[in-house]
């Protein structure tokens, strides 16, 4: 399979597994601390009460995987994305069976909007920008943990 990237058109991800994609928003806070945004999911059976990226399918109706991402951003966390802001791709995560295998690719966002966070309180408990150290502290998947840990790391190396 040819590499994936932002610009990637939706109808030319192959059919036969489902599409997933998350993104890890950094930002700095006005203390100047450097953190994720993450969200306490409200739904899920096995997930309810762990904390999380910003994650959603693909839709057909996507023309793109940055289109994709914007409409799963904005759509958890009222995040719209239109001003300055760098966004890296890093590891993808696949899971799932032969029959039906699962793909999310993953980006990290250093985001320098003043954007409010605002979240449907029917998916999601609450929501929290977090410092690096306490990312241990927290319910948080570990495929999600070195995905944010990789942000952390690439902020580090001036990447984003």
């Amino acid at each position: 399979m040819t590499s994936l990237n932002l610009d990637t058109r939706i109808a030319d991800l192959p059919r036969d597994q489902e599409w997933r994609v998350g993104a890890a928003i950094f930002r700095y806070q006005e203390n100047a601390h450097y953190t994720v945004l993450l969200l306490k999911r409200a739904t899920g059976s096995y997930t309810t009460g762990w904390w999380n990226t910003p994650t959603g399918p693909v839709l057909n109706t996507d023309e793109t995987i940055s289109d994709a991402m914007r409409r799963i951003v904005l759509g958890q966390t009222a995040i719209g994305l239109q001003g300055y802001h760098t966004i890296e791709q890093v590891e993808s995560l696949s899971w799932g069976s032969e029959e039906q295998p699962i793909t999310k690719l993953n980006f990290v966002i250093h985001d320098k909007s003043d954007d409010i966070v605002a979240i449907q309180l029917s998916e999601f408990f609450e929501y929290q920008w977090v410092e690096e150290e306490r990312i241990d502290s927290l319910s948080i998947p570990v495929a999600m943990q070195d995905v944010i840990r990789a942000g952390f790391e690439l902020h580090r190396e001036g990447a984003i």
